[in-house]
């Protein structure tokens, strides 16, 4: 193990700390950083603590929720390209809110949550379902199956807002960003992610069995039912909770596990903690590339990590013999 590998928890700590102050600082203008030692009743202290606090820490705790998902995903499918937007699951809760919303259900956060956790839940069990054969999930059949479930609602999604004249209205659910976030969505946030990390660690050493073949398992005498369980409720409710906060946003599922995988090889009970910092440096960045590029534009955030996604999807088909095999 080299020195990178041994220091990468320490490095992306210290990387987030350095990305999550310029996010706050950054963007359409930039503040020194003595705005953070503003009173909260100024003017400056209420757009630092009304405004850029809760989209920081919306951004540091959805790319965790998404690169964990990614994670377990590809580790209950046992496919190194298996993530929650290309298999559709964030357009199955992204759709349901957009449905949700104009049948006149109220945005609270409560229905948000719900109505994302419905629409993640069924796209997920329709994705699994087309991926079932005699011996289990079938890895080309999950991909092609969600990649063409992923696009047929996400064009439902689309034409719904189109012809309901709501695009603009639900433009942060169709194309991600965090510009509206607010402190109960950061709690709602919280929640989850504890859920999340208190369940992956209580069960770490079961999840990594489901990294091998349903003959090692058991083999091994181990039950992989309630496992799976766990972990598909776990994708579930860290994607629906990522879709209503931040919206569409996809291939950190995909990108961020790999890029880690990649750094520092190892099995899910090893690389799990890496994996949520990961996510979180890699979403609060790109949340200051999307807010800061562009003097009074915000980019998308879905175009951006699709684009990260996108070349890493290409280097890997063409480097990695484990995506050819699928």
């Amino acid at each position: 193990m080299n020195w990178w590998q041994r220091h990468l928890v320490g490095i992306l700590i210290v990387g987030l700390i350095v990305v999550a102050t310029l996010n706050v600082l950054g963007g359409s203008r930039w503040y020194e950083l003595s705005a953070l030692w503003q009173p909260m009743h100024s003017l400056l202290g209420k757009v630092i603590w009304t405004m850029r606090v809760p989209r920081l820490l919306a951004s540091v705790m959805v790319g965790a929720l998404l690169a964990m998902s990614g994670l377990l995903l590809q580790t209950v499918s046992h496919n190194p390209i298996a993530d929650p937007s290309i298999l559709g699951i964030n357009a199955g809760a992204n759709l349901a809110l957009i449905v949700g919303g104009v049948l006149g259900v109220g945005m609270s956060i409560f229905n948000t949550v719900w109505l994302s956790l419905v629409g993640a839940g069924l796209a997920f069990l329709v994705v699994m379902s087309l991926a079932m054969s005699r011996h289990g999930i079938a890895p080309l059949r999950l991909i092609l199956g969600g990649t063409v479930f992923s696009g047929f609602i996400s064009c439902i999604s689309y034409a719904i807002s189109v012809m309901t004249n709501t695009t603009e209205q639900y433009r942060n659910l169709l194309v991600g960003g965090f510009s509206s976030s607010t402190y109960g969505q950061v709690v709602l946030l919280a929640i989850v992610l504890v859920i999340v990390i208190v369940t992956a660690a209580c069960f770490q050493s079961g999840l990594t069995l489901l990294a091998m073949d349903a003959t090692s398992t058991r083999g091994l005498g181990v039950s992989t039912g309630i496992l799976w369980s766990i972990a598909a409720s776990l994708i579930v409710l860290a994607t629906a909770a990522s879709v209503a906060v931040g919206g569409n946003i996809g291939f950190v599922g995909l990108g961020i596990p790999q890029l880690i995988q990649a750094i520092r090889p190892g099995s899910f009970k090893q690389n799990v903690w890496v994996t949520l910092l990961g996510g979180s440096v890699f979403m609060t960045t790109a949340d200051l590339i999307a807010k800061a590029t562009v003097p009074g534009v915000e980019l998308p955030m879905a175009a951006l990590s699709a684009l990260f996604g996108g070349c890493l999807l290409f280097m890997m088909v063409v480097f990695d013999r484990r995506v050819i095999q699928v």
